[in-house]
């Protein structure tokens, strides 16, 4: 009994040993003022192109899940993540907030993080939208972007123009879902980034697009709603406007780059970085290459 007990507690050491030392040590932890307000940040390895993580709506990168992304980019390439104002380990803002002042917040972090450019830009999720703000006030320090199931450009406007009580005649509960989804697009209080959706909105509309810029869309497996019928507790005309704007967005996300990839991952999960991390890595690999094969711009 003795020996069964001396081997388990020998294989816990052992598989204990083997998991911390996967844990890649950061090169760069620390906080910094990028005008009114101090962002924590976070850097892997080195080597250029530098690799910049976006986190999705109220993710922070100092939570972590990127770690087998980071064990497998860190030995060749910085790897960055970092929280964006009102998040994580960053401090609270209190200015006006878009993802127009997120993008310049990003940008003097960077800089003054001594975080080489140009940068290949990770956007999961909502992290879609600080990187089209970034790319569209800084493209010469984008040189890939790689998106993962991202949140759909003009998500946030559609979800509001779904609406027409003007038109449409909705119930008790239909109008409760309208008014509660009204607040948060014009009160920042109430969304748990405090960003404006509303400016921020116009911005995205207003940016460029990709350009040449090697771009990959990586969709989780049923990334790609589908539609169908409204389901019974939907009003049928906000429903189809709802379906008509999403097609046209996607259509939109699929030709933001003459140099692009669309391609979808083995998992239904939404966090791909955490449950298929080897299909983040892949795509983070061929940009890699691309970059490396294409000729020096002069």
């Amino acid at each position: 009994m003795i020996k069964i007990t001396a081997f388990i507690s020998l294989a816990i050491l052992l598989q204990t040993y083997c998991a911390s030392a996967n844990i890649v040590a950061p090169a760069v932890s620390k906080h910094v003022d990028v005008g009114g307000v101090k962002l924590y940040i976070v850097c892997y390895g080195e080597g250029t192109p530098s690799i910049v993580v976006n986190s999705g709506f109220g993710g922070a990168g100092s939570q972590g899940g990127w770690e087998e992304v980071i064990r497998h980019m860190s030995p060749s390439n910085q790897i960055c993540l970092y929280d964006r104002a009102n998040l994580g380990k960053s401090e609270p803002f209190s200015g006006h907030y878009d993802v127009g002042v997120m993008a310049k917040q990003l940008g003097i972090l960077l800089k003054k993080a001594q975080v080489q450019a140009p940068h290949i830009l990770v956007g999961h999720s909502y992290g879609s939208y600080p990187i089209k703000l970034f790319n569209h006030a800084f493209p010469e320090r984008v040189a890939a972007i790689l998106l993962v199931d991202p949140t759909q450009y003009g998500m946030f406007n559609n979800a509001i123009a779904k609406w027409a009580p003007e038109q449409d005649t909705y119930s008790a509960s239909f109008t409760q879902r309208m008014q509660d989804e009204l607040s948060g697009w014009h009160n920042p209080d109430q969304n748990p980034e405090k960003v404006d959706l509303k400016a921020s909105a116009q911005l995205i509309k207003d940016s460029r697009d990709f350009g040449d810029t090697p771009y990959v869309l990586l969709w989780s497996k049923n990334g790609v709603w589908r539609g169908g019928d409204a389901p019974v507790d939907w009003h049928p005309k906000a429903w189809q406007r709802m379906k008509t704007m999403y097609a046209e967005a996607i259509d939109k996300m699929h030709s933001l780059s003459s140099d692009k990839k669309i391609v979808f991952a083995n998992t239904p999960q939404h966090n791909i970085f955490q449950y298929e991390p080897e299909s983040v890595v892949k795509e983070l690999r061929y940009l890699l290459d691309k970059l490396n094969q294409a000729p020096e711009k002069n």
